[in-house]
């Protein structure tokens, strides 16, 4: 099963969790009280920062985690065809435009946007 591009960070930060929950019981374990602070403390905070994640996707943790469970993940419907012009600049041409414009306006992402990188 795929996990969509917009998961990837979610399930880092639950991992990262994983990561601390276990160092707290290597701690406890261990007998070693600074160990199982310092694991709950990451354990704690990567699940609180999955949560709030999550919250801002409007998903739940196990929707996004087993979102893609079960599913194809290739497509089999027609590929996109690809419109529009392409104009190929170099590096001169694009001083010498930048040179002679009045106003330039920089937004960043804009290029993956337009590209629909986001899409697969």
């Amino acid at each position: 099963a795929a996990i969509g591009g917009a998961d990837m960070p979610v399930v880092i930060t639950v991992l990262n969790s994983y990561s601390g929950w276990a160092l707290c019981a290597e701690g406890f374990m261990m007998n070693n009280n600074l160990m199982t602070v310092v694991g709950a403390l990451i354990g704690s905070s990567g699940a609180i920062l999955s949560y709030i994640m999550c919250v801002a996707m409007n998903r739940s943790l196990p929707n996004v985690i087993f979102g893609g469970y079960g599913t194809s993940s290739t497509g089999t419907g027609k590929p996109m065809e690809i419109t529009g012009t392409h104009t190929e600049l170099n590096s001169d041409s694009v001083v010498d435009m930048m040179a002679e414009s009045k106003n330039i306006i920089i937004v960043p992402g804009y290029g993956l946007c337009v590209a629909k990188a986001q899409y697969p």
